[in-house]
């Protein structure tokens, strides 16, 4: 195997180092032998990846160094080793590897317990803020219905969705959906136009990532070109929904704060926690309180 091709490469190189002899070289013990080759293999594969050559020597002493050897003494070692009958160098090289796997498989684990919390406290912390079954225009005066804005938002991302149907009485032929970002200067980003089809119930979906220069989402469902005459509409808009996702970093800190009670990464806050309270990194903003940023925002939320 590759790894266990590589670890008695390692092994070898280690031997092969020779400084010169030395007086009653010390006999360095198996268990500390695959700590060594562990160490070693460890240091070579780490090296291989981010440098095209370097001093074996440099490498491996300070490494023999940390257990109280020296080169000569895993010299001596490894011969005083090959002259056993009854253990082979390889059999250390086997035990070595066995530990690199068993390493492997429980940082491996680590990573997807690490990904599948991430994933928990986004969950736990993704909001519906704003939320619309059914919008019916079939008159000039109430395309209002179809601009929204959202305000006061925090960094993380903003997910709009929403199904249409534009009948064949509506009388427009370039109708389109409009939405950005409102920077804290007024200026857009973002911003994202599409034809709207006709005739034919359709969907629209898009993805926004804020951050902290950012104070407003605005989403028009029914655009037209401005050197265009608005004409009678006829457009139906289903399930219309606007979703915060926190970062993944954020949502795991809330919902440590919410489990342990505890706001562990930032201390100074921890007399600012309340249940419900988004931890935002610095530059420090006032907590998002989800209840009380729902309950602000009640009149715009409507559910048929």
């Amino acid at each position: 195997m590759k790894i266990f091709r590589n670890s008695l490469a390692v092994c070898i190189a280690l031997a092969a180092v020779v400084l010169g002899g030395c007086n009653r070289p010390q006999t360095i013990s198996d268990n500390e032998l695959i700590d060594i080759f562990h160490d070693a293999y460890l240091a070579n594969a780490y090296l291989n990846s981010t440098f095209e050559e370097y001093d074996s020597v440099l490498v491996y002493e300070p490494i023999l160094e940390r257990y109280g050897y020296t080169i000569e003494d895993l010299q001596h070692s490894i011969q005083t080793f090959s002259e056993r009958k009854s253990a082979l160098l390889s059999d250390l090289v086997a035990k070595t590897y066995r530990r690199l796997d068993e390493e492997s498989k429980a940082e491996a684990r680590k990573v997807v317990i690490l990904d599948t919390l991430d994933r928990v406290a986004q969950r736990t912390y993704t909001r519906m803020i704003y939320a619309d079954s059914l919008i019916v225009v079939k008159e000039l005066r109430d395309t209002s219905k179809l601009r929204i804005t959202i305000d006061s938002l925090v960094p993380g991302e903003y997910n709009v969705s929403f199904s249409y149907l534009i009948d064949s009485l509506d009388e427009n032929r370039n109708s389109r959906v409009e939405a950005y970002v409102l920077c804290s200067d007024s200026a857009r980003t973002m911003r994202h136009t599409t034809m709207l089809s006709r005739y034919r119930e359709s969907n629209y979906s898009r993805k926004f990532t804020v951050d902290t220069q950012h104070r407003q989402l605005y989403i028009n469902m029914y655009y037209h070109p401005s050197n265009e005459i608005s004409k009678q509409p006829d457009i139906t808009i289903r399930d219309l929904e606007v979703e915060r996702v926190l970062p993944a970093e954020v949502s795991v800190d809330s919902l440590y704060h919410q489990q342990l009670n505890v706001r562990i990464f930032n201390h100074a806050l921890m007399s600012r926690f309340t249940a419900d309270t988004i931890y935002i990194p610095e530059p420090i903003i006032e907590p998002d309180s989800i209840a009380s940023y729902e309950e602000a925002d009640s009149s715009a939320l409507r559910t048929y």
